[in-house]
């Protein structure tokens, strides 16, 4: 009975025995498979590498012959080839049809020599180009977005266009720019008396300067206004030197009803996008398809100005202005099927430039011609026949004006939290009580303190009653 005991215990642990090395070894196998599995072999596109297997293989698959191609050199040596970027899976297999290899075959883009390349047109900045499926990444800093767009052309010409490039580059510069034009019209008989020559413009310093000579010179006087002094060459500037500047020579035209200010606009940007404005206005007119119907469309008119910054290094900025004024004319007006469409009498001008942030530039040269003619004679004498003529006279007027443009681009960085307001920390001043109210209260007069914005509160001993009166 106890010999039964120990022969049926024995078997029981026979029968764990093997139950658990039966499935210690496929777990064995299964590790080994998965280790083999999460190692990837890294092949750069159209380059090769020879693999050597721990046994002889018989035969060797591949799993997307579009991403690798592979070549058995002997039964223990394979050469795997880069095609294009991607993932596949190289099997190897003995005599058994047992596997020998399972590895995960990674075809990566040639980065080797992009990196090099990124390191020699952008020696300032620090560029490291990734390989990903599909593509690649760009990751970095550099100094202004021309060197950033620089880095992405490049990795486009090494992967192709078919690739695609995630850009993730920091520009450490601002990349902003905020735009002050002021848009003016001129007669220009004021720019021939004074002798403007906005050609003559040459740089020095920190400013563009515009040669001008002519029998007339503005001069800032003392008290900031302008006086006349004839007879003698001058120099215009379209910045700051000392008091004067081009934009208070404005004003001062604009005053004396010389010169009139169109428009002011502020304009803000990133550096290779486009901003626009448009001051004036839009006028119907009528389309007509081919099955005799009609729509109305409209048509823009007034002052208008688009530019396209490009943030350059050491703070120079690159711009594209096209400015524009255009005006409602009945020169070119025409009548279709009782409809009176105007024409449009335009001026424009398109030019890039390149200025350092606070230099201010100048167009113009715009010119718009009109001459009229009146009728001017003695009354009653005029009108006898043929002896008329001679106590009337034509006497024609030409206008002259010109488009006059001044652009000051700035590079801006915009700032963390609120803007202070003119409101900020007012305080609301208390009533103060009647005689008669102290009298009921029987208490001092106490003012209303009321707490800032910061959170704290108006001192007790403050003297005299704090706050503005707002109307």
């Amino acid at each position: 009975m106890i010999a039964q005991h120990l022969r049926g215990a024995a078997t029981a642990l026979t029968l764990a025995a093997m139950a658990f090395f039966a499935a210690a070894a496929p777990a064995q196998s299964a590790g080994t498979a998965a280790a083999i599995a999460t190692k990837p072999v890294v092949v750069e596109m159209n380059e090769g590498r020879l693999i050597k297997l721990s046994s002889s293989a018989s035969s060797v698959f591949i799993a997307n012959p579009d991403i690798a191609d592979v070549s058995v050199k002997s039964p223990r040596l394979v050469y795997v080839y880069g095609v294009q970027p991607g993932e596949t899976t190289l099997y190897a297999v003995d005599r058994n049809d047992r596997m020998i290899a399972s590895l995960r075959i990674q075809v990566a883009h040639n980065l080797s020599g992009l990196n090099g390349a990124l390191v020699r047109v952008i020696p300032d900045g620090a560029v490291t180009a990734t390989s990903i499926d599909g593509g690649i990444v760009l990751t970095g800093t550099v100094m202004d977005s021309v060197d950033a767009e620089n880095a992405r052309r490049l990795a486009q010409r090494y992967i192709g266009q078919k690739q695609e490039i995630l850009n993730q580059i920091k520009v450490l510069a601002s990349n902003q720019v905020s735009l002050r034009v002021t848009i003016a019209e001129v007669e220009r008989s004021v720019i021939k008396e004074f002798g403007f020559n906005w050609e003559n413009v040459f740089s020095k310093g920190d400013f563009l300067l515009g040669l001008a000579s002519g029998p007339s010179d503005i001069i800032t006087t003392a008290g900031g206004g302008f006086i006349v002094d004839s007879d003698r060459d001058h120099l215009v500037t379209a910045g700051n030197i000392g008091s004067f500047n081009i934009l208070g020579m404005i004003d001062a035209l604009s005053q004396d009803n010389l010169l009139t200010i169109l428009a002011e606009p502020n304009l803000s940007a990133l550096s290779g996008e486009t901003a626009s404005f448009l001051a004036g206005g839009e006028f119907p007119y009528v389309v007509w398809d081919r099955d005799n119907g009609s729509t109305v469309s409209f048509k823009e008119f007034g002052v208008s100005l688009s530019f396209q910054p490009t943030v350059l290094s050491g703070g120079r900025i690159s711009m594209r202005v096209r400015p524009e004024v255009s005006e409602l004319s009945e020169q070119g007006a025409v009548s279709l099927a009782g409809f009176a469409l105007p024409g449009l009498r335009t001026r424009r001008a398109e030019t890039t430039i390149e200025v350092a942030s606070g230099q201010s530039f100048a167009i113009a040269g715009l010119l718009l011609d009109s001459s009229s003619e009146a009728l001017r004679g003695f009354p009653g004498l005029s009108d006898i026949p043929i002896l008329g003529e001679l106590f009337q006279s034509d006497r024609y007027q030409r206008e002259e004006t010109e488009l006059l443009i001044v652009v000051t681009p700035y590079l801006v960085t915009p700032i963390n939290g609120r803007f202070p307001l003119p409101t900020d920390n007012f305080v609301k001043r208390a009533p103060q009580p009647t005689p008669g109210q102290r009298g009921l209260a029987q208490a001092p007069y106490a003012p209303e303190f009321i707490p800032l914005n910061d959170g704290s509160a108006l001192a007790e001993n403050a003297k005299g009653r704090p706050g503005f009166i707002v109307e």
